[in-house]
C-alpha cells in the first residue's frame, strides 16, 4: 500500500478553503513549472509526463484580488489580526 501524504499550497493565488482530490506527487511541481512557463516536458518517459496537475488549486483569474493574508503568533500559533 502506497502512503498518501497531503500537500499544502501557500500562495496569494491559491483558492481559499479548497480541497482538491487530484492524485499528485512531487513531480507535479515540476509539471506545473513546465506548463506555466511553456518549457515542455523533460522527456525520456520522465514522471512529470504522468504527474497530476496542480492547476485546479490556483485561481489566476481573480483580477488582482488575492486571498487574505494569515498571520500566526510566533510563540503560540494563534491567528493575529493585523490592520
Amino acid at each position: 500500500m502506497v502512503p498518501v501524504l497531503p500537500i499544502l499550497v501557500i500562495s496569494l493565488w491559491s483558492k481559499v478553503n479548497f480541497v482538491d482530490h487530484t492524485l499528485i506527487d512531487q513531480t507535479s511541481i515540476i509539471r506545473f513549472i513546465e506548463d506555466n512557463w511553456n518549457l515542455g516536458r523533460i522527456g525520456n518517459n520522465s514522471y512529470d509526463e504522468k504527474a497530476g496537475s496542480l492547476l485546479k488549486i490556483f485561481n489566476f483569474t481573480n483580477n488582482g484580488q488575492h486571498a487574505q493574508r494569515l498571520f500566526l503568533h510566533p510563540s503560540n500559533g494563534t491567528t493575529v489580526n493585523i490592520s
